[in-house]
């Protein structure tokens, strides 16, 4: 238990949901951590809020671009002031349960996997509404119509992050696809990938957030899908499941909502989830 852990968050505009986030991680039961936050390009007070951390924590670290990246270039700027063992990904919207870290660390240091992932709680403005929880040993074949992990819930170590070369910094990542190209790569060395069964982190999450897909992401993801498949060497046949973003463009919005929202309701069980700043409740959806 005395690996250090690189945790790297990419910040823009999140001034509203920063204070909890960093918060989060300081009241984390794991101490031997550091926390690269670089902010790209803000246009509110999200720097002056993260830098007030810096101000009374040795272990927080703050960087800033001249102008605005993206996450994947921002993510791998993080990467070059890490000196941990274990690099771990965290967003300035989202909250980790008090003993995450913990957690994860004594998960990796017991199993043999390149990268750790948990379950999420689902959570907007009015409460836990929620719960996702990936697949334990995901296979490469996920990648045809999912992705392995939620990224900002994933662990990774350090050496195999550097030896598929960080993140790719390149248009098809530049859309929000930056975790899965890295997945993809970690899948081409044969790494092994696991999940803890039980949601270790607060996913910011509106019960509408699909809408936010555009057709464009959708024909990108498409074809990121069908390059997965060509590199993983999927048998063609199952390689027309990858069409699945396009068919869904297709599909009514309501249809759409109602399976968003009862895919992340199956299972959920009903409990108080104290957090920093109070009580998530379930929300009515």
């Amino acid at each position: 238990m005395n690996k250090r852990v690189s945790i790297i968050m990419g910040i823009y505009n999140c001034e509203k949901t920063l204070d909890d986030a960093i918060r989060s991680i300081e009241k984390q039961t794991y101490k031997n951590w550091e926390l690269v936050m670089c902010d790209d390009g803000s246009t509110d007070h999200t720097f002056e809020i993260a830098n007030q951390y810096v101000k009374r924590d040795e272990r927080i670290k703050l960087l800033k671009n001249n102008s605005n990246l993206g996450l994947p270039g921002t993510l791998n700027k993080c990467l070059q002031f890490c000196n941990g063992d274990y690099i771990m990904r965290h967003d300035g919207d989202d909250i980790m349960i008090e003993s995450r870290i913990e957690r994860q660390v004594t998960y990796m240091d017991h199993h043999n996997c390149a990268a750790c992932g948990s379950g999420v709680y689902l959570f907007d403005d009015n409460g836990v509404w929620g719960i996702r929880l990936p697949e334990l040993l995901p296979g490469k074949h996920v990648m045809i119509l999912d992705t392995p992990f939620i990224h900002p819930t994933v662990m990774m170590k350090r050496e195999k992050l550097i030896e598929v070369g960080g993140y790719s910094d390149n248009y098809i990542t530049k859309q929000r696809l930056e975790d899965y190209d890295l997945w993809l790569k970690f899948y081409e060395k044969g790494c092994s990938l696991h999940n803890i069964q039980e949601p270790l982190i607060y996913y910011r999450e509106d019960q509408n957030s699909y809408k936010r897909k555009s057709r464009k992401f959708r024909i990108t993801e498409t074809k990121a899908r069908l390059d997965a498949c060509r590199r993983l060497n999927i048998p063609y046949l199952k390689r027309l499941l990858a069409f699945k973003p396009l068919i869904i463009m297709f599909i009514p919005k309501a249809s759409l909502r109602k399976y968003h929202v009862w895919r992340a309701k199956k299972g959920y069980f009903n409990v108080n989830i104290k957090t920093q700043e109070g009580i998530f409740e379930k929300g009515n959806g």
